[in-house]
């Protein structure tokens, strides 16, 4: 309890408190229909908003702290679809809300005023006088359960008792190197490792689970029962099952490579019915190169008119295998091609894990591939049911020639000049279509990544400098062995090839600002850079959709 101990003055929690009762004045929207009495009368109390607060309120400052302050009790009323948080540390940023329920109230605010007068006879005169002070529209009550709290404390081996490393996990806005991961020389631990989830529960109120016994339960990871009972064949994740499409997965250390699919993949594509020629385009793709990426596929199939992504998916477990680690990871390779074999023509297609960092405002320029640095908790969902502005494109308007008239002259200028815009939109279209898949898995100078983590084949780099740095580091001699870190190249060539990338994109973000025509990247605070600086390679996530796996 020593990181809650760092915030006095909050209010002290009190589960068994009822709570008492804080009456907040907010500004209402002016009304739609003048008081009956005229413009004359008097205004009415103002509106009020009542807080059921949990706990003892000793401080109204820091209870408000806990709330978010007024700015944040003011938004929070002005969306009918909002929960109200409160924070009992509100400046450790890991701690986890409790949330009020909005609910619709009708009640007023009274106060009483009790007057004691003693006259001269020794008698005492009483008077009470009452008056309304605002109205009570709606109440925020704290009736759920507050999510679990993990501290950011660490236990020390020395005496065994906690201590903060808040400071260690938490730098209040600035910016830090990547050499706060690594151990300093003669230590024996790195960065604490705490990386807490957004939310531990998916529930703030008690539900009813009716135990009972799952169908799942009754196999077992190896297909029968053990010694002590029935285990299930899959324990975390239950709810989602691996989309494999029966594809073979691979890993670096198998002796043996597939030569051929299975029959259940085979069959699959019967079943859903997929086209000769759709096939025959991605087997003749795979006869002109072995090793390719599903969004390099989809680019040189034609996008969604030849092979669509749907039918690529079940296309690819009847041509290629998919490895899971070593140099060519997240890759579908063509079945009895062992590119551990072939310096020649496997080294070019090795995978290059490129990642854009999001801080120092790269998000700006490059955007994530699924939003989770953006994402809001269920509670915090907009509405989106309410009516939206419509809005009028002036597009609509540019081909109206002035003056108006039923002229067939003019008519027929309208409709000339309406068929050309048209015909160089779509063009347009259609080339920027064309260039954003070719995106998706070639990095070319002057044009950025679409998401914040590509996977490359070396070949598809088309940086001078990177074709340079690839040739120069590529073994060479007869002794050489492909290994699982590097592949055919020599160790630390990741390294640099995203250093290269780096310095391009950042060049790239640089010429505006040279030419004038911008704040440039130091003014509007963008900085690129990518991947990990040293050589630890991280195993990907084989079920990605959007990369690998179908």
């Amino acid at each position: 309890m020593q990181c809650a101990d760092r915030y006095p003055g909050s209010p002290r929690p009190n589960p068994g408190f009822a709570g008492g009762r804080v009456l907040i004045a907010m500004a209402s929207p002016p009304p739609s229909s003048p008081p009956a009495c005229g413009d004359d009368a008097p205004p009415g109390p103002p509106p009020l908003v009542c807080v059921e607060y949990p706990g003892v309120v000793e401080d109204v400052g820091a209870m408000l702290c806990t709330l978010g302050g007024l700015d944040n009790v003011a938004k929070v009323y002005e969306e009918p679809n909002r929960r109200l948080e409160l924070r009992f540390r509100p400046a450790d940023v890991f701690c986890k809300p409790t949330c009020g329920e909005r609910t619709r109230d009708a009640a007023f605010l009274l106060r009483a005023r009790r007057r004691k007068r003693t006259r001269r006879d020794g008698t005492v005169e009483r008077k009470v006088t009452a008056n309304i002070v605002g109205t009570v529209d709606a109440t925020f009550r704290f009736n759920n359960l507050c999510d679990f709290q993990y501290l950011p404390v660490e236990r020390s081996e020395k005496d065994g008792e906690y201590r903060s490393i808040y400071d260690q996990v938490h730098f209040a806005g600035r910016l830090v190197d990547s050499s706060w991961l690594e151990a300093e020389e003669g230590a024996k631990k790195k960065t604490p490792l705490f990386l807490p989830p957004a939310a531990f529960s998916r529930m703030d109120q008690p539900q009813d689970y009716q135990y009972r016994r799952e169908a799942a339960g009754e196999k077992s990871s190896s297909g029968a029962a053990s010694s002590s009972g029935p285990a299930p064949y899959n324990i975390i994740g239950r709810t989602r099952q691996r989309r494999s499409h029966h594809a073979i997965f691979v890993t670096f250390d198998v002796d043996r490579i597939p030569e051929r699919p299975r029959e259940v993949a085979v069959d699959q594509v019967k079943v859903k019915f997929i086209g000769k020629r759709q096939q025959e385009e991605v087997r003749r793709r795979f006869e002109e190169c072995p090793i390719w990426s599903k969004n390099a596929l989809l680019a040189q199939c034609g996008g969604t008119s030849a092979v669509p992504p749907l039918h690529l998916k079940f296309i690819l477990p009847t041509l290629a295998y998919y490895f899971t680690t070593g140099p060519w990871r997240n890759q579908w390779v063509r079945f009895g091609y062992d590119p551990r074999k072939d310096r020649a023509g496997a080294a070019m297609l090795q995978t290059l894990d490129y990642r854009v960092r999001a801080a120092g405002g790269a998000r700006h320029k490059v955007k994530a591939k699924r939003n989770y640095a953006n994402y809001l908790l269920p509670y915090k969902a907009m509405n989106w049911s309410k009516p939206r502005t419509a809005v009028i494109n002036t597009d609509a308007f540019s081909n109206i020639t002035p003056g108006g008239g039923d002229s067939s002259t003019a008519a027929a200028a309208l409709s000339s000049s309406s068929e050309a815009v048209r015909k160089r939109r779509e063009a347009e279209a259609k080339e920027q279509e064309r260039a954003e898949q070719e995106d998706a898995y070639l990095f070319r100078p002057g044009r950025a990544p679409p998401c914040r983590q590509m996977f490359y084949r070396f070949k598809d780099l088309l940086v001078e400098e990177a074709q340079r740095l690839m040739a120069a580091n590529l073994k060479t001699s007869a002794e050489a062995e492909c290994d699982e870190k590097n592949g055919w190249f020599a160790s630390g060539t990741d390294a640099q090839l995203r250093e290269v990338l780096n310095e391009c994109i950042n060049r790239d973000l640089d010429e505006p600002a040279a030419n004038g025509e911008g704040a440039g990247r130091e003014a509007a605070g963008i900085g690129i850079g990518g991947g990990r600086k040293n050589d630890e390679e991280e195993e990907s996530d084989s079920t990605d959709s959007d990369d690998g796996l179908p």
